[in-house]
């Protein structure tokens, strides 16, 4: 079951490379969804300041946030 309100919720989106990791943007969970979906992107957690202590979702954990939060 797909919880609505969680999709309008905001995080960060980067990639992670080699060399550190590379910001693409801020957006909804909803917009974060339709990226391609690419191995390299991570997501903050959308309820947590994560993203000042390293902490990142990967796109299955963002899904499981979205159905069951």
């Amino acid at each position: 079951m797909m919880k609505e309100s969680n999709l309008y919720r905001i995080v960060e989106v980067s990639m992670k490379r080699e060399s550190g990791r590379k910001d693409i943007g801020i957006m909804t969970v909803r917009q974060a969804l339709e990226l391609p979906e690419v191995p390299s992107l991570e997501y903050s957690h959308p309820d947590l300041n994560s993203r000042s202590d390293g902490r990142f979702l990967t796109r299955a954990q963002l899904v499981d946030y979205v159905r069951c939060a």
